[in-house]
């Protein structure tokens, strides 16, 4: 991580001074983020959250205590007239922290994490030891954050410190900006959104190389499938993924490529044969613009961009998909919406 902030530290969001209070650091698998109650000159209360994408780019969220409710067993809400949508659950360790937080080394956090149709806003419950938190925010651009060298612990408030009882929830907020593999269990059943996530810790799945867009140097992860079939692959990844994939794609009419394309909202993968093996090839969708993606090997090279952009739905999968996203809705209903009270 290369922006780790200190206890004082004055730094400024939109050109606001903040002085940096406490910060919790979190893990799940192998993710790593960090969490930074930062005050401002009026007493405004505030937290920033830094991680890193798989490509080791900071990405940065900001985000405030929320005291209206949310039910965590909907699969989409609306807060102050933006809808989100359930995005992803989980469950994260404490790993370090400074400052009053009211925290103790490995301690766990269940949670669900709620995302806007344009990803820009977040939304999210929280559960500590029983106790419900709730928190929005939005994700902000690096340009908009400023570190200095500077430190004011003078100017600390006492009344800013992190606790599980409401007054705030530092805390509440860690899934909000977490892109890392999340399958776990909150009363034994997650939604998982992310085909990369089920890759990763799927056993079918190695990873086999990273393929860089020489266009915009962005990239896309190769894995091989122990599936000998393309159809078995693909209907793997859907019963693994049911309520994240968004569409399904045939191969364009008068090609020889017989790749079939899935996509979630951040995603696109493609899987596609070769040389008898079967391969999936997942990026996000920066990855194809500007005509720049290409799969792995030159046999398929161009047509991981084709058949992003393209608009032919699969109506073999497309109903597959389809039937595993309601089996798996369902499934979730019946059992109480998967929400947990505690750690």
């Amino acid at each position: 991580m290369k922006t780790m902030l200190k206890k004082g530290q004055i730094i400024y969001i939109d050109n606001v001074k903040y002085i940096v209070s406490n910060m919790v650091k979190y893990a799940e698998d192998t993710w790593i983020w960090y969490e930074y109650a930062i005050v401002g000159e009026k007493g405004e209360r505030i937290w920033l959250c830094i991680e890193e994408d798989e490509n080791g780019n900071e990405e940065y969220s900001i985000y405030e205590s929320y005291g209206g409710y949310i039910n965590d067993n909907e699969m989409s809400i609306n807060i102050n007239d933006i809808e989100y949508e359930l995005y992803e659950k989980g469950k994260a360790t404490v790993k370090d922290y400074f400052g009053d937080a009211d925290v103790d080394m490995n301690e766990t956090c269940n949670y669900t994490d709620y995302m806007s149709k344009d990803q820009m806003y977040i939304a999210s419950v929280e559960y500590w030891e029983g106790e419900v938190e709730r928190s929005i925010g939005q994700y902000i651009d690096s340009s908009a954050i400023r570190v200095t060298d500077e430190f004011d612990s003078t100017n600390l408030r006492p009344e800013v410190k992190i606790n599980k009882n409401g007054i705030i929830a530092t805390v509440l907020i860690l899934v909000l900006c977490f892109f890392g593999p999340i399958i776990s269990a909150i009363s034994g059943l997650f939604v998982n959104k992310s085909i990369q996530k089920y890759l990763d810790k799927s056993s079918s799945y190695k990873y086999v190389t990273s393929v860089t867009n020489n266009t915009n140097n962005k990239k896309a992860k190769v894995y091989k499938s122990s599936y000998s079939t393309i159809d078995k692959t693909v209907k793997n990844i859907i019963d693994g993924v049911p309520e994240g994939i968004t569409k399904t794609i045939d191969p364009e009419p008068g090609t020889d490529k017989d790749g079939i394309g899935l996509q979630t909202k951040k995603e696109f993968a493609y899987i596609y044969e070769e040389d008898g093996d079967v391969y999936v090839q997942v990026s996000k969708k920066d990855y194809v613009e500007n005509n720049g993606g290409s799969t792995y090997h030159s046999g398929h090279r161009s047509y991981y961009h084709s058949a992003y952009r393209s608009s032919r739905s699969s109506s073999t999968y497309s109903s597959y998909a389809s039937s595993a996203r309601q089996s798996s809705i369902n499934s979730r209903s019946s059992s109480g919406g998967g929400t947990s009270s505690g750690k």
